[in-house]
């Protein structure tokens, strides 16, 4: 009858068995707590103005102390000050009591009518009171005593306390009944959640029972079916059939475990064909890579080879440049040496033109000396015909001229030999002068020779240090050559150490599958559906060609980083390899057989 009953279906009811009981239980619960809480809010609120209104009562005692305190000290004859203060302890008193009073009022609940007026009715009693002692206590503080002690106001005072109390017992009196109904609907309450406690637990009991037989029939059972059977296939037993009695999650779980068991007999058969194949392409594939690492060691001696070329021309071209540079240095200080050279005869040619200019200015000086001297003897003539005019008188004059006439032709012979030697002495500043510029202009074209030579030396140890690094590049590009050989040299090494890897796992895998058994019915159906056509010769050859391109690209990338930008030429030769391993086309229906076994796993 339970048997197509869904799993969904049988744990909704069972969950709404439990959840109707629960909800019937909680709102049990909150029904009788609400009820409680509120009776407890309300007695706790009438509970605490019980509590005030003791501690008005004790305010109004403590009015009558003073009040009877202040009275005997008036009766003995105390000082005012004394009477005094216990009239304002009296009367501070009752305003605590009053305001205490009202509280009280304000705190009674509603619902409670009689109380209320009770306390209403006692504030307006104490109120009234209040009025009388308050006039009993202005009389005392002012040593009267009249309004205090007179008769008639003791009876009133009497009257309205006595009032004042039978009210304050009525109002403790419904305090203590309004505990005990409390108590009593408490215990009543609790009765009541005692016996619902026992018909949910009785409830709960059965549909637990329920629920037990239901999940060990529907569930339990086909699931440890179930995981017999999984264990039977992870032993390698594939020859048992799944049994599905049912349409529910449970049968539908089995029919999923019946095609899961489907697909991997198919995926058992098709591996164990699939491993005679890989066994061959891993044997071609290691033939193929020892063949390529003779090849790539022979690269690698010849770039080797190549490598020490370039080193030892390096070396020389670099020899080269340290002349030049050295050359270049050494023309430096020379083009330095000749422009010192060249701006001591200009400081010469310099002086020599000072010299000029001064032997000039001395020539023109001599002249003048000369023309004084020439004037000087022409006055001396003049002076000696005049002398010789006076006669005897001018005898003495005659003397004196006669010999300023002498000095006058000595100075004038003195300043031609003076102007003779500076005339040669200009003669000769004049030619040196001319031969310090002809060595100036020397010094200059030999000052931009030597920049020429120097800026050519320069081009010189440029052209060798640009051959120079050139060559280096060329260096570091043969040992790139040289390093990726190698590193090529290892990914064939670890080729052909994969594709005996590969096929110590393949013989791995054939053994790891042939501890599945499959039904001979099976075996025979799939390999019959599976089984591909014999494939071309080059196919493995090609395919394993292929695998070392596609291979070696990430290992290079791995082992180094510097060959990483070399990796697009090996991944350029790879799309030959798809044309020819589409070559083969007698393998299509083995492809196709493995798709539908691919597809039925996946639908599971």
């Amino acid at each position: 009858m339970f048997s197509n009953f869904s799993v969904r279906g049988g744990l909704a009811l069972v969950l709404t068995f439990f959840t109707a009981a629960l909800m019937v239980a909680i709102g049990v619960g909150w029904v009788g707590t609400r009820s409680g809480v509120e009776a407890f809010e309300s007695q706790r609120l009438f509970s605490q103005s019980m509590l005030a209104l003791k501690q008005a009562e004790i305010r109004m005692w403590d009015n009558r102390v003073a009040l009877a305190v202040g009275h005997r000290n008036l009766l003995r004859g105390d000082a005012k000050p004394s009477i005094r203060s216990q009239s304002d302890r009296a009367d501070k008193s009752m305003t605590d009591a009053q305001v205490i009073l009202e509280k009280v009022v304000q705190d009674v609940p509603r619902e409670y009518a009689q109380d209320r007026q009770a306390a209403e009715a006692l504030l307006a009693a104490f109120k009234s009171y209040d009025v009388l002692v308050r006039r009993g206590s202005k009389s005392l503080a002012e040593a009267d005593g009249a309004d205090y002690s007179g008769k008639e106001i003791v009876d009133q005072r009497n009257r309205l306390l006595a009032e004042i109390e039978a009210l304050m017992k009525k109002l403790f009196e419904s305090a203590q009944a309004r505990d005990d109904g409390l108590h009593e609907q408490t215990v009543r309450m609790l009765h009541v959640s005692q016996v619902m406690a026992g018909v949910l637990a009785a409830l709960g009991l059965v549909l637990a029972v329920g629920c037990w037989v239901f999940i060990n029939r529907q569930i339990l059972h086909p699931l440890q079916e179930a995981g017999a059977l999984l264990e039977r296939v992870a032993e390698g037993d594939l020859t048992q059939r799944v049994q599905v009695q049912s349409n529910n999650e449970i049968g539908r779980l089995l029919a999923s475990l019946r095609k899961m068991q489907d697909g991997l007999v198919r995926m058992v058969v098709q591996v164990r064909q699939g491993v005679q194949e890989i066994n061959t392409g891993a044997q071609e594939i290691a033939l193929g890579n020892s063949d390529l690492s003779g090849r790539t060691e022979q690269q690698a001696a010849s770039l080797e080879e190549t490598a020490a070329s370039m080193e030892e021309l390096s070396s020389t071209v670099k020899q080269n440049a340290d002349s030049a540079r050295q050359a270049n240095q050494l023309a430096a200080g020379s083009m330095d040496v000749a422009q010192r050279g060249g701006a001591v005869v200009g400081d010469v040619v310099l002086t020599m033109q000072a010299i000029s200019g001064s032997s000039r200015k001395i020539a023109e000086i001599v002249n003048v000396i000369d023309g004084i001297a020439f004037q000087t003897n022409i006055l001396a003539l003049n002076a000696a015909v005049e002398a010789a005019r006076a006669g005897e008188q001018g005898r003495g004059f005659a003397v004196v001229a006669s010999e300023v006439r002498a000095l006058a032709q000595r100075s004038a012979s003195a300043a031609k030999e003076i102007k003779d030697l500076i005339g040669d002495s200009v003669n000769k500043v004049n030619a040196g002068s001319e031969q310090v510029e002809r060595a100036g202009e020397t010094m200059r074209e030999i000052v931009a020779s030597v920049q020429r030579v120097t800026d050519i030396m320069g081009e010189i140890s440029a052209a060798s240090q640009e051959q120079s690094s050139g060559i280096d590049q060329v260096n570091q590009a043969v040992a790139q050559m040289d390093q990726a050989t190698q590193q090529n040299a290892a990914l064939v090494e670890q080729a052909a150490a994969a594709a005996s890897s590969l096929d110590s796992q393949a013989k791995q895998l054939q053994q790891a599958v042939s501890q599945f058994r499959v039904s001979a019915a099976d075996g025979q159906g799939l390999s019959l559906a599976t089984r591909p056509a014999p494939a071309p010769a080059q196919r493995p050859r090609v395919t394993a060609a292929a695998a070392a391109r596609a291979g070696a690209v990430p290992a290079v990338a791995k082992a180094a980083p510097k060959a990483a930008s070399r990796a697009p030429a090996l991944a350029s030769a790879a799309p030959s390899a798809p044309a020819a391993a589409r070559a083969p086309a007698p393998a299509a229906p083995a492809a196709k057989a493995a798709a539908r076994s691919d597809d039925d796993w996946e639908t599971f």
